[in-house]
């Protein structure tokens, strides 16, 4: 259900990452290690999730690629907006040869977050009412 893969939930010490509530479990506990691997430098609240978002989905490591690769390019990379254009550049030779991680497919991770951003206001809005 949270798309945990083998060796993830090995590491977190789950059984059975297809029973969903060891998956849930799985999931909400990755997802806070990710939260404190955020860089401190991402002060906006909402930044530091959905760069954890976006480590869940393309792994923390090119996530930190592509931070490196905004510095090379004089870009902020310590906001979501620049991350959703820095992560696309991980699937070209050019960038990805350069970088620890290598090759991602960078456009992932920018549609993940943004599909999860929104349902997450599509429910906010559904319990208001």
């Amino acid at each position: 259900m949270m798309m945990i893969t083998l060796p993830t939930a090995k590491e977190l010490g789950i059984k059975n990452r297809l029973d969903y509530k060891q998956s849930i479990y799985a999931g909400a506990k990755y997802m806070n290690r990710l939260m404190q691997y955020v860089p401190k430098e991402i002060t906006n609240e909402v930044d530091r999730y959905k760069f954890a978002l976006a480590a869940y989905n393309i792994g923390l490591g090119h996530l930190k690629d592509a931070i490196k690769l905004g510095k090379m390019q004089s870009i902020d990379p310590y906001i979501w907006v620049n991350m959703k254009i820095l992560l696309p550049l991980l699937s070209q030779p050019k960038y990805y040869k350069q970088l620890q991680y290598g090759y991602a497919r960078g456009n992932e991770p920018v549609k993940y977050v943004t599909q999860i951003t929104n349902y997450y206001q599509i429910l906010n809005n559904y319990e208001a009412k």
